[in-house]
């Protein structure tokens, strides 16, 4: 058998680059709540075990298990503290409670006699464990159970190892046992904690790419849809939709550069978030709005005709007209230009044919909606509709 001291220098040896490493992996990313904690148990483990290792009366050898002991508790308020919005069985306090009581048995196993001493420290030991696995155990669900349920697991097979070593029969120290238990379990708390931290990175990651998609689309003055946002979404819901069931209308703010340089810029800027709230308040959920660029706006109306988006047209010109003189702006018209998305063509070729459909609207007087028939080289264009009060 080997010396019981080589083989704790080795475990030793293994703790602290297995420790080193996770300080290392720690202080180079992102550290997260309960991270110090996790660091703080594996070099208590491989103290314990160096202690245990470097000495060989009976206080070191209490005192090396009460540090063994420390690193479940240790382990599981930096777990609670990495999920604080979960809520965990217990709470901190009676963490320490157990761990305290545990400790205060394995000093008072020093008084007792060997066979007695032996098998209050390995009860201890194996209730520390099994109360911290337990509650790893039966904690929250989720995506992150996993990991943590493996480490629970292997606590509850390490809190037995000292009981089993204390056996008659049984060919090992309980110090040695305890140590080498601890050492496994501590290695595995390392990767557990790797994964744990590896794995809440690459789901913020992908929030955040997320987030900054959404932004890209969205633009950031009305928080509607941008030019390449209504593009995608539009082209999508042309692909899902039935062929030629979709009307797309395109529409600007009469004489919009008279608000600019009569009242300023803040005051067009009103004006460009007075459409957009206007438009997102007469919307269906399925149809999608969006600017496209200056004070043009663009909507694509899901499972309707031209009458029905004329009245649309017509609520949100009411809507603006009504709601104008409360943002401090002058009296205001839209005109627009409508299309029936044929079958066969795309929101690209739509668009060029709602274009024509408004410069026709703005050639015919403005404050009007105009719709447009035919294919984009011969337009057909209706009669104008009148939008509200005419404005000078």
């Amino acid at each position: 058998m080997a010396n019981p001291n080589d083989v704790l220098l080795v475990a030793t040896a293994a703790l602290v680059v297995s420790s080193a490493s996770l300080t290392a992996f720690g202080l180079r990313g992102q550290r997260y709540a309960g991270w110090g904690w996790w660091v703080a148990a594996m070099w208590l483990t491989a103290l314990g075990t160096l202690l245990g290792a470097m000495s060989s009366e009976a206080t070191g050898a209490a005192l090396a298990s009460s540090l063994l002991l420390l690193w479940p508790v240790v382990t599981l308020v930096g777990i609670r503290r990495f999920h604080a919005r979960h809520a965990w069985p217990s709470r901190e306090r009676t963490d320490f409670a157990v761990l305290a009581v545990a400790v205060l048995c394995v000093l008072a196993a020093l008084r007792m006699p060997g066979a007695q001493g032996l098998w209050l420290t390995g009860t201890a030991t194996a209730a520390v464990h099994l109360y911290a696995a337990a509650v790893l155990f039966t904690g929250p669900s989720g995506r992150d159970a996993t990991p943590v349920q493996g480490l629970a697991l292997m606590m509850a097979l390490v809190g037995f190892a000292p009981a089993v070593a204390a056996l008659p029969a049984a060919p090992m120290l309980p110090l040695l046992a305890n140590a080498v238990a601890a050492v496994l379990g501590a290695i595995v708390l390392a990767f557990v904690a790797v994964t744990l931290v590896c794995e809440r990175t690459e789901r913020q990651l992908r929030e955040s790419r997320r987030r900054l998609r959404a932004l890209a689309n969205l633009d950031a003055l009305t928080h509607v849809p941008n030019r390449r946002g209504f593009d995608e979404l539009a082209g999508h819901a042309l692909r899902l939709d039935e062929p030629g069931s979709a009307v797309l209308l395109m529409f600007d703010v009469d004489d919009f550069k008279r608000i600019n340089d009569l009242l300023g810029h803040a005051a067009g800027d009103r004006a460009l978030c007075l459409v957009a709230s206007c438009v997102q308040e007469h919307l269906r959920v399925p149809d999608v709005a969006g600017r496209y660029g200056g004070d043009e706006f663009v909507l694509l109306l899901r499972q309707t005709g031209t009458l029905g988006a004329m009245a649309v047209a017509t609520r949100i010109v009411a809507e603006v007209q009504r709601r104008a003189a409360d943002q401090q702006l002058p009296p205001m018209s839209l005109s627009f230009g409508l299309v029936q998305v044929g079958a066969l063509e795309d929101i690209a070729a739509a668009l060029r044919r709602a274009d024509q459909a408004l410069y026709e609207a703005k050639r015919q007087g403005r404050s009007c909606a105009v719709a447009a028939l035919g294919d984009e080289d011969q337009p057909v264009f209706s009669e104008s509709q009148p939008l509200g009060l005419t404005t000078v």
